[in-house]
């Protein structure tokens, strides 16, 4: 499972690279101090993060079927 969420982060990684990269080379910091443009980019960085570790957990949860084996061993059939 960890092998094949490398791929997605990788991609992703890369394309925030090339989105601040294009910004930069475009004059979009100019305005910005140097703290702020910091605090922008491990923001959107950490944002990202969170959000593909939430798909990872989502991912491998449907994955793993364990709420299947709960509902096997409680024996409830009501799906409200």
């Amino acid at each position: 499972m960890r092998y094949r969420i490398l791929g997605p982060v990788i991609v992703c990684v890369g394309l925030l690279l090339v989105l601040l990269g294009s910004i930069w080379a475009l004059g979009g910091y100019d305005e910005l101090g140097v703290t702020t443009g910091w605090a922008l980019t491990l923001g959107v960085g950490a944002t990202m993060a969170v959000g593909i570790g939430f798909i990872a957990v989502i991912l491998y949860g449907r994955r793993s079927r364990r709420d299947e084996a709960v509902h096997r061993a409680t024996g409830d059939d009501d799906y409200e």
